[in-house]
């Protein structure tokens, strides 16, 4: 039901491509948790083996629950993207807003490139493939109009 609903007011693909932004933003936050992404190596040289001590640290643990806000920007985007596409119905601008947070996330993933920007690359291609096959409501109304006249 729920299923019929979302393609009904968004098309086929775009209610795929936020589920695939949205899983893998959550699969990114809980990453930020539990994979290791920084490795540490401390030598000791009062023995004279020369021991050498690794460790690991994950995002969060070496950076603190200010990584977590960051992992979770693309997640919010996400909901708010989803949100204005579901309310296209309102209007042009809607969905131009839509396009707007989408590209604001392009931006981010441009600044933040050499750190966790490049994580954030397939969300920020999922929003877009979302927002670019977006069944706009004046699109149905014309398919509609162009399938009873087929008939």
């Amino acid at each position: 039901m729920v299923v019929n609903v979302a393609v009904a007011r968004l098309g086929r693909i775009a209610p795929i491509a936020l589920l695939i932004a949205a899983a893998y933003d959550v699969v990114l936050v809980v990453a930020g948790f539990v994979a290791p992404v920084y490795q540490s190596s401390v030598y000791t040289t009062a023995s004279p083996s020369g021991a050498v001590t690794r460790g690991s640290n994950t995002l969060v643990g070496e950076n603190g629950w200010g990584a977590v806000l960051v992992l979770l920007v693309p997640l919010l985007l996400t909901i708010i993207v989803g949100s204005a596409l579901w309310l296209q119905s309102r209007g042009a601008a809607v969905v131009a807003f839509a396009w707007t947070i989408t590209m604001l996330l392009a931006l981010l993933n441009l600044l933040a490139m050499l750190s966790v920007g490049v994580f954030f690359l397939p969300v920020t291609a999922a929003l877009v493939v979302a927002c670019a096959t977006c069944r706009s409501r004046r699109g149905r109304q014309h398919v509609t109009a162009r399938s009873a006249v087929a008939n």
